[in-house]
């Protein structure tokens, strides 16, 4: 079948279909599509498997009543929905347009559960469900809360059922290669040719193993400059370290400027681990202390005592020398108890201070994986459309909506995650010891604290590469189970369990109370959780880093199998819409506010190179060097700063990362800051943008966070154009002046903002349409009203409140 053009629009098309309209009038206006059919938009490696025709789709909460006709497909990426349907009016389209599937596509692996509606009955079907001819209604409900329902009233009965037996079929798969991701083919494969080689010439030697995916899993090293012209599988420039080479990890710990440590190739070939990579990073301990050393012999016989083989290995370092420490606990059966005690040991000889590590368990500090998976069993309860058939059904739920949030449990189990990694960023930033997160398993909330501990500590973190260096080095590598904790195959056992969307609320928690700290928005982290679904890349479809290898070797006549990295964008968006990520307050803190106040205080303030100084409140740590009529602009800054001050050491690092007893150990002038959310109640919020999006009648138009950040990124465009206006004025020789490219979505510049027709934002953008006459909504909600019609540039003197009298009590 060729590729069709298609456009899907959401909640438009056709009028609304009454359930009182007579039959025949339902049989005519299907009456087009029986003749001509709207082809689905297939992607490289994408080939359709069943198809029904003649099928409406119904918005949410219609109560079937309203929706649109088409054509639905199932191929081996996706279940797609074509439209033939052209708008009757010119719509203003803001969603998130997305290259690999549209607005009406539903990824196979993204689906939850498919059920059969009758009678206003559900009935879940399951692969082994006996599909029945006469089936009417049925509905899809994805694993990011959306929900798809389709009727096959008009459907011929055998392709009726061949298409849902199909569906069924095709989105619970039994094995890992049946996912779409190892039949998706790379734009410009001939340039990305497989390869099998030794990764690290001089380090690896693993029996012929070792999988060069380099070319591929690209990564940033010190003496290999970005490729030229990059494919669109590619990473930007900068790419994000996949730490599968040595070099990787030896660039994190120059950049953190870690003491006594070294990149351990003892788990070659998975020797002894499976679910930690083939290189990481160990403390070595220090003989000059009359302590052991830690060598690649050791952490063999070690291993052997550890649970799953996960032996003592290094997060991240501070600035005072402190480390943190990731490992599972002893097996119950271990005769050598001692081994533990000796690892602790080695940590502290690797301190600047021979302070003792502290042991933090978390698996009496964070709940259990079966306590996340209930809570999220019933936030989706709570917040999935369909659920309801109505819209007054669902708003009945109203007067209970705060007592049934908090008997999810989901946001206490946010503050106990954030509760636990403030304590460890804390005690290794004012008491200066290391930490060692001890986990049963080590691979679930381990990442999750060690994550939330670095974004608390270290600036880089929380710019974007910054954090997708931290995810792929705390989760992907460090074996957090994705493919059995997202459920992307059957049977998991019932161990499926979102940790890494608990992790992305808690990062957005944080980015509540700390707006300007982030390079990113949350519309970043709803992206990165909605691309685990999408069954794509590789990084979100393996339980560990063995895993991953062993499959990419069965590729035909040899040779590797290329999977993308989520971490290439460019994949998924277009850059205008990549801007979306960025966010204003961020680049106004480091672009506008640091040289307003450059220049305003003479430079006085003494600022650092951007890297180094990261993006904490504490940039006017040295206010005590400003001018008497400017050292009030930061009298809140210096309250902060004397509660939360960190205390420098004595000793000072040497220039080959050891220590000396008779040096004294000074921090640098720029140092790390520590941001301490509040956990008690009131601030830890419900992410309803995440989690609410696709429910029309909640949404406010012109209203809500993503109003705010089309203001703040109109203004703080505005302000970098007029600073560069200005400095082409102030040059010596001044050119004229060349109007510059926004970096934002919304720019100041009007016509360019009218391109994105971004002139009436929904609290659902950009996820959702904001066409305000088919969003929907009733009398507590104020879309499709005379309000909302205004909003529109619609005056209210020719305003037609007719569809208002349609609304139900």
């Amino acid at each position: 079948m060729s590729k069709g053009r298609f456009k899907s629009y959401v909640n438009c098309g056709e009028p609304s279909i009454s359930k009182h309209a007579p039959r025949n009038n339902l049989q005519q206006r299907q009456e087009p599509h029986r003749t001509s059919h709207p082809e689905p938009r297939l992607i490289e490696g994408e080939l359709v498997i069943g198809q029904a025709h003649n099928v409406l789709k119904f918005d949410a909460f219609s109560g079937l009543n309203s929706g649109i006709s088409g054509s639905l497909y199932c191929t081996n990426f996706k279940i797609s929905f074509s439209t033939a349907t052209k708008p009757s009016h010119d719509l203003v389209e803001l969603d998130h347009k997305n290259l690999l599937y549209k607005e009406n596509d539903i990824p196979l692996t993204s689906v939850e559960a498919v059920y059969q509606v009758s009678s206003n009955r559900r009935r879940l079907l399951s692969p082994n469900s006996t599909v029945s001819n006469g089936i009417k209604v049925l509905e899809i409900r994805c694993k990011n809360f959306k929900v798809h329902t389709f009727s096959f009233k008009f459907t011929l009965k055998k392709e009726n059922k061949t298409i849902v037996n199909t569906i069924l079929h095709h989105a619970f798969p039994k094995k890992l290669e049946l996912l779409f991701a190892f039949s998706f083919q790379l734009p410009n494969s001939q340039a990305l040719t497989p390869t099998v080689t030794n990764p690290e010439k001089n380090h690896s030697k693993s029996n012929g193993r070792s999988i060069n995916l380099t070319k591929f899993f690209r990564t940033t090293s010190p003496t290999v400059p970005p490729s030229p012209t990059p494919s669109l599988s590619e990473e930007r420039p900068s790419r994000t370290p996949q730490y599968r080479k040595v070099s990787d990890w030896e660039a994190e710990i120059k950049r953190t400027n870690g003491l006594n440590l070294r990149v351990t190739l003892a788990n070659q070939a998975f020797k002894i681990c499976d679910s930690l990579p083939e290189y990481f990073v160990i403390p070595m301990g220090s003989k000059a202390k009359g302590r052991d050393s830690l060598l690649d012999g050791d952490l063999h016989t070690a291993a052997t005592h550890f649970e799953g083989g996960r032996v003592p290995f290094w997060s991240w370092s501070h600035s005072n020398g402190s480390m943190l420490i990731r490992m599972s606990p002893l097996r119950v059966d271990s005769p050598h108890l001692d081994q533990e005690t000796r690892m602790l040991k080695i940590i502290q000889a690797c301190h600047p201070y021979d302070k003792y590590p502290l042991t933090l368990d978390l698996n009496a500090t964070c709940p259990s994986v079966k306590d996340i998976q209930s809570s999220f069993q019933k936030i989706r309860e709570l917040c999935v459309p369909g659920s309801k058939k109505t819209l007054k059904e669902f708003w009945n739920t109203d007067a209970r909506w705060l007592s049934s949030v908090e008997a999810t449990k989901w946001l206490q189990y946010i503050r106990a995650c954030l509760s636990t990694a403030a304590y460890v960023a804390t005690t290794i930033a004012h008491e200066q010891k290391s930490v060692v997160l001890k986990e049963f398993t080590g691979r679930d909330f381990s990442c999750v604290v060690s994550s939330l501990v670095q974004l608390m500590l270290d600036p880089y973190a929380r710019t974007q590469m910054g954090f997708q260096s931290l995810v792929q080095r705390e989760w992907v590598i460090a074996g957090h189970p994705f493919l059995t904790r997202c459920g992307h195959i059957i049977p998991s056992d019932g161990q499926e369990s979102p940790i890494f969307l608990l992790f992305l609320d808690c990062v957005f928690q944080l980015m509540e109370q700390f707006p300007d700290v982030f390079e990113f928005t949350d519309t970043y982290l709803i992206t990165l959780w909605d691309s685990t679904h999408i069954g794509v890349f590789g990084t979100f479809i393996f339980n560990n880093e063995k895993q991953r290898v062993q499959t990419c070797m069965r590729g035909e006549d040899g040779k590797t199998i290329k999977l993308p990295t989520v971490w290439a964008w460019t994949l998924q968006y277009k850059m205008e819409d990549l801007a979306l990520f960025n966010n204003p307050l961020y680049v106004a803190k480091h672009d506008v506010g640091e040289n307003f106040l450059a220049t305003s205080l003479n430079n006085s303030i003494g600022f650092e190179d951007s890297m180094q100084l990261g993006c904490n409140p504490g940039v006017y740590r040295n206010s005590m060097h400003l001018s008497e009529q400017t050292a009030s602009m930061f009298e809140d800054y210096a309250k902060m700063k004397r509660t939360f001050s960190l205390q420098p050491g004595r000793n000072k690092r040497t220039g080959n990362g050891a220590h000396s007893s008779g040096a004294t150990f000074e921090l640098p002038e720029t140092e790390i800051d520590l941001i301490v959310p509040r956990i008690s109640g009131p601030y830890i919020k419900l992410w309803m943008r995440s989690y609410l999006r696709w429910i029309p009648s909640i949404h406010i138009v012109g209203g809500g966070a993503p109003t705010q950040y089309q203001q703040q990124c109109k203004v703080v465009d505005e302000i970098q154009q007029l600073r560069d206006q200005v400095d082409q004025l102030q040059a010596v020789s001044p050119s004229r002046v060349v109007k510059r490219r926004s970096q934002f979505f919304f720019a100041c510049d009007a016509d360019r903002d009218g391109m994105h027709g971004a002139d009436v934002v929904s609290s659902a953008f950009p996820f959702t349409t904001s066409d305000l006459s088919f969003i929907g909504g009733d009398r507590r909600s104020f879309i499709g009203t005379p309000l909302a019609l205004f909003l529109r540039g619609q005056s209210l003197l020719d305003t037609d409140t007719s569809a208002l009298e349609d609304l139900e009590d």
